[in-house]
């Protein structure tokens, strides 16, 4: 008797812990409970990330300062006509650019999507409860698979302690509660899709891509112009400087055939491609890992998220103060 109610309770917890973690992480992949408004729409560049990853805030940059004459690209290499930086990307951005013609486009491109900065924009965007936590998917499936294995030993162990008619109340027992471990499994298992966006993520991407001013097409009529219409709509205005950013995009991909673009959660191959050549306003996304932060890495002014603040990594080595610019060979 005192064997068959310690296998009862061990079945019981195999099957009880992992459907309760399942709940937990369900509630944190939720997100915020209250359905997004207006003011939780990120800055400019968290937009960008949050619809199209940092391929996307990396386009978003170069098209801003493009816009206003602050860089200028020619024939596949960029240089600065004002070394004026509004955020920390863009002070990362004129780090890799020379006071001539400097580096080329594809190689600002590459070196600006592996920036630490740029990747600071999706982890405040985690913090806003807007992204998935780093690793929360795989710790989900995790979770997910060790339930199934408790669901299975605890429904062998009922159906073995059911036909004996002495333990029958806990075979019972055992059975009824692999019955709702697995309605938790069906309610709280994890995302099918991989995608990265907790629940209230998905509402705020539903509400910038149906908000009368963000979801404008046209760059004289979208509040951010012309790097506003390429964050939400990913699709440079500019044709030449479109063009230019395929050709970098392909220049990279052909030398990186096979690999995916995402810093730990890629959402598609190239965003520059799909910037300039797509004009959906919604994005894909696929499994990945790490994720971004959109008040420290993109540090715009004005932007009322939480990040960094104040002094920014302008390069390895040096930072820059909110006010100070970069140009090619550090701050200024």
């Amino acid at each position: 008797m005192l064997y068959a109610l310690l296998v009862t309770l061990c079945c019981a917890a195999l099957i009880a812990v992992p459907s309760v973690l399942l709940w937990r992480v369900r509630r944190q992949a939720r997100g915020r409970s209250v359905p997004p408004g207006t003011e939780d729409i990120p800055d400019l560049l968290g937009v960008a990330y949050l619809l199209g990853d940092a391929e996307r805030v990396v386009d978003t940059v170069i098209t801003a300062m493009h816009a206003d004459g602050r860089v200028t690209v020619r024939d596949g290499r960029v240089a600065v006509g004002d070394a004026t930086a509004h955020n920390a990307v863009e002070r990362a951005l004129l780090k890799h650019c020379g006071a001539g013609w400097g580096d080329s486009l594809r190689t600002v491109v590459q070196e600006l999507r592996r920036n630490p900065l740029v990747h600071a924009v999706g982890r405040s965007l985690e913090k806003l409860d807007m992204l998935l936590p780093r690793g929360l998917q795989a710790h989900w499936e995790r979770v997910a698979r060790a339930q199934t294995a408790g669901l299975v030993v605890g429904a062998v162990a009922g159906v073995v302690l059911l036909f004996l008619a002495a333990f029958r109340p806990m075979g019972v027992v055992l059975l009824a509660l692999a019955l709702a471990g697995v309605l938790a499994r069906v309610a709280y298992g994890p995302h099918k899709s991989c995608d990265p966006y907790t629940d209230f993520g998905r509402d705020v991407v539903r509400l910038i891509n149906t908000d009368a001013s963000w979801s404008r097409k046209s760059v004289g009529e979208h509040p951010h112009g012309a790097a506003g219409v390429v964050a939400v709509h990913g699709r440079v205005p500019d044709k030449k400087l479109r063009a230019q950013l395929i050709e970098a995009s392909r220049t990279r991909t052909s030398r990186r055939s096979g690999a995916t673009s995402r810093t730990g959660r890629s959402r598609g191959s190239s965003a520059t491609t799909s910037s300039s050549s797509s004009s959906s306003s919604t994005s894909s996304a696929s499994c990945g890992g790490a994720v971004l932060d959109t008040g420290g890495g993109s540090d715009t002014s004005g932007s009322g998220h939480s990040g960094h603040s104040g002094g920014h990594s302008c390069s390895s080595g040096h930072s820059c103060s909110s006010g100070s610019s970069c140009g090619g060979g550090g701050c200024s």
